[in-house]
């Protein structure tokens, strides 16, 4: 597969968005939203989003292969099939989205929230974990495993492969 050029352009109104893209490429994501922006591939395939900012800015990945394009924002995360334009995962987060995470060969890609930790293998959700105090580090170990420090000084670790906790 070749390598598709992918950017974000950002959009100042909901109006704005509607009328450079048709109904079907448009995801509204949240009751209210208060920003907007597309996604486009290799200047041929556009995608609108409009979504509620919590003041974190959306973060995005291709797969290790190049073929899948994850995007996190608001409280929302989307995986999309690049060379068949479609979406295979479109979630809603359980807590404010702040980053992706994952490992060297983009096997693994961890969605990283205020509150929360989603792991994707490909567009499959392998585990998911949410914590009682804010996540403030985290990092890959080994290719193999997610550190995860929250706020009240308490680090989990876990295998990237099923979310069971490290001994």
């Amino acid at each position: 597969m070749g390598k598709v050029d992918i950017y974000i352009e950002k959009i100042d109104s909901f109006g704005e968005l509607e009328s450079l893209l048709d109904k079907e490429q448009l995801i509204l994501c949240d009751d209210m939203q208060n920003k907007f922006f597309i996604v486009n591939f290799d200047n041929v395939r556009k995608l609108g989003v409009a979504y509620y900012d919590y003041g974190v800015a959306p973060d995005f990945q291709c797969s290790g292969d190049s073929s899948l394009f994850y995007l996190g924002f608001g409280e929302n995360f989307l995986c999309i099939d690049i060379y068949e334009d479609r979406i295979l995962v479109n979630d809603n987060l359980q807590s404010v989205f702040y980053e992706l995470c994952y490992d060297s060969n983009k096997n693994y890609i961890c969605v990283i929230c205020e509150l929360d930790v989603y792991c994707y293998c490909a567009e499959k959700l392998k585990w998911k974990m949410g914590f009682r105090d804010i996540i403030i580090d985290y990092k890959i170990i080994d290719d193999t495993k997610i550190s995860i420090l929250c706020n009240d000084g308490v680090e989990y670790i876990f295998f990237l492969k099923d979310g069971n906790i490290v001994e």
